[in-house]
Formats: structure tokens, C-alpha cells, sequence
């Protein structure tokens, strides 16, 4: 007779309840511990794109310079939008020299940037126009992160607006009145500059390497040639970072934006301190108002030094990136310069002819 083994039967047992909530606590703090570390490559590699943009931009300067003979000019109208001029910018003179060169090319067959809004080539958003720390109205292709620096330029602000950095253009304030300001001089080296770089009638007239308008026709004075830097091609700087959403130039402008000339992106100035706070707007006004006043479009809570009515205070270089922003130089270098910078340093980092010695940080 066989006798039958039994075998013991085995059964599967589940996750009890603690044991799941033990794990689901385990991913947790798994996440939260990768979270942060995520977080701070994206904001490297956003960090990283912006220098590598300036980098290229720069360099599509310096190859129009090679070109040309000068580097562009903030706003060239008169020509045409091939020989450069038409009111374009200075980015879109130096866009054929760039990765968005297909894009200048269309522009171009456009005949006239109006052409290009119709045909629905304009306003455009690149990869070279964005920087990908600045989420702000990235469907609007009518911005730009990127703005060319005039330096030290005086920048008379709108009737009832204060002025506190007028001091550094070395010059007093008028309120909404162009023309070169009475002197007031705070650092030796250069004098008042015209306000806002706007009519320019010679080099003298603007301490940057770009100027805004000329009152020529042919813009002859808006001209800068290796030559007139005197102070040195690494330590004259060239375009910066800025915010479009604090730039009144850029959200109140026209249908066209960065590719257009005169006060698009040609007013990155030095006297304000980098990053220096503007208050967000508060709804979308749907025009440009000039009033500081509490209650006013632009200046809800009537800090009037900081209010994007009052373009004395807006027209500084800043960014997302903590503690600076990125700077291109006029030989191609890029830097990331502090918000701590000693300001008469940045001043002098910001004119191209004062003469003064000055070591970049």
C-alpha cells in the first residue's frame, strides 16, 4: 500500500495596510529628496542657455562689424531691410550671421517688416530670442530677453516721476525733456549723456555702444567702429538680459517687436542696478500710460520708483537667475556679472571711451 506525502500548502500573503503606507511614505521622501535636485539641473541647463544665446548673438555682431566696418546700429531707418536699414533693430541686422538666419532671409523677401506682420512671418519667437528662465508670454513673439546696452545714458523720466539714478549718467534730472542734461558729476571719466540716447548727433552724444535714434537721416552719428572703444573690446559691455514683462518698451510697443528698430531693444542701461525690482502690473492695461500716480494704469500702488509708467527706473538689465544676470562683452566673451557689482565699476564697465581703468569682476 503507497502512502501519499502531503505537502504543506503555501499561501501568499498581501501588503497589509501599514506595510503599504510604509512604502508610499518611502517614495515620498524619495521624491522630495530628488525634487529639489531635478529642479536645480533644469535651472543649470536654463542658465547655461542663456550665455550660449548672448554667446551667438554677440558673435552675429561682430561678424556684421567684420562686414560692415562698425557694429549694428541700435535703429537704422533709413535703406532698406536688406542694406540693413527700414528701422531695423540691431539684433536683426545682426540676425543674418545667426542660427535664425532663415528667418532674417524671410523678413528680407518681405520687402518691409509691415510686409512680414501681413504674410504672418513677424512678430517671431526663436530659440535666440528666449531665455528659458523667463517663462513670461512665451507665445508672444514680439519679445525679447536680450537688449543692447547704451551704458551710462541719462534718462530724463515722465513729468511727476522720480529720478533716483540720474546721478550715475553724471548728469541732473529734467523731467521728460531730451537733450543732454546739466551736468552733475558723480564719477570723473565722462559727462551727461543725451536722454534716453534718443537724436543723437555725435558719439559724444551716447557712452554705449549703441544709441537709440540719431537726428540724421543717415544715422551716421549712431556709428561705432572698433576704434571708438577705446576702453578696451573685454571690458566694454555689449547686450545684457532683461525681463520683458518689467519692460515697458517691449510690452507697450509695436506689432513688430524685437526685429524693429529705435526703443524695442536698445536701451539697456547701467544706471539702474541689476535686477532691480519693478512691480508686475496689475491686469493687462491695454496702452502705455506715463502717469506715476497711485491708481493709474501702470502704477497701481503708486511706488513711483518702481512702476513700470516710469521708464527712468524700467530700462536696467535683469533676469531670473539668482544673484546677476549675463552680459555679452564687445569681444565675444560672455559673463555672468552680480547684482553686488560695485556700481561705479559697472558704470564704467557700461562706457566705451572713459578712459578709466577698470578690472571686470
Amino acid at each position: 500500500m503507497s502512502t501519499q506525502i502531503k505537502w504543506p500548502v503555501h499561501r501568499s500573503r498581501g501588503f497589509t495596510l501599514i506595510e503599504l503606507l510604509v512604502v508610499i511614505a518611502i517614495i515620498a521622501i524619495l521624491i522630495g529628496l530628488l525634487l529639489p535636485a531635478v529642479q536645480k539641473v533644469r535651472a543649470a541647463a536654463a542658465r547655461m542657455k542663456c550665455p550660449n544665446n548672448l554667446k551667438q548673438i554677440s558673435l552675429g555682431c561682430i561678424t556684421f562689424e567684420s562686414a560692415y566696418g562698425h557694429y549694428p546700429r541700435g535703429n537704422n531707418a533709413g535703406g532698406t531691410l536688406a542694406a540693413g536699414g527700414a528701422n531695423a533693430s540691431w539684433l536683426f541686422q545682426a540676425l543674418g550671421y545667426t542660427e535664425d538666419k532663415a528667418l532674417y532671409d524671410r523678413v528680407v523677401a518681405s520687402g518691409t517688416f509691415a510686409n512680414a506682420v501681413t504674410a504672418g512671418v513677424l512678430p517671431a519667437r526663436t530659440n535666440l530670442t528666449r531665455c528659458p528662465s523667463d517663462g513670461f508670454d512665451l507665445a508672444n513673439g514680439r519679445y525679447c530677453n536680450y537688449v543692447a546696452s547704451v551704458g551710462p545714458q541719462c534718462n530724463n523720466p515722465p513729468t511727476g516721476c522720480p529720478s533716483p539714478f540720474q546721478q550715475y549718467c553724471n548728469g541732473t534730472s529734467v523731467p521728460q525733456t531730451s537733450g543732454t542734461p546739466p551736468a552733475a558729476i558723480l564719477y570723473p571719466g565722462y559727462g551727461p549723456s543725451h536722454s534716453w540716447g534718443t537724436s543723437v548727433t555725435s558719439l559724444r552724444d551716447f557712452p554705449g555702444m549703441f544709441a537709440r535714434t540719431a537726428a540724421t537721416a543717415e544715422l551716421s552719428a549712431l556709428t561705432v567702429r572698433i576704434k571708438d572703444v577705446t576702453d578696451g573690446l573685454s571690458n566694454t559691455l555689449f547686450i545684457g538680459e532683461t525681463l520683458p514683462e518689467f519692460c515697458e518698451f517691449q510690452r507697450f510697443g509695436t506689432a513688430v517687436g524685437w526685429p524693429e528698430g529705435n526703443n524695442s531693444i536698445t536701451q539697456g542701461q547701467t544706471i539702474q542696478p541689476i535686477n532691480y525690482k519693478i512691480e508686475p502690473l496689475v491686469g493687462n492695461p491695454a496702452a502705455f500710460n506715463a502717469s506715476c500716480a497711485t491708481g493709474a494704469p501702470l502704477c497701481t500702488s503708486g511706488n513711483s520708483a518702481r512702476c513700470m509708467a516710469n521708464w527712468h527706473v524700467t530700462w536696467g538689465f535683469k533676469s531670473n537667475h539668482s544673484g546677476g544676470a549675463n552680459f555679452a562683452l564687445v569681444d565675444g566673451s560672455v559673463r555672468f556679472i552680480s547684482e553686488s557689482i560695485d556700481h561705479r565699476t559697472y558704470q564704467y564697465l557700461g562706457h566705451r571711451a572713459d578712459d578709466q581703468p577698470v578690472t571686470l569682476p
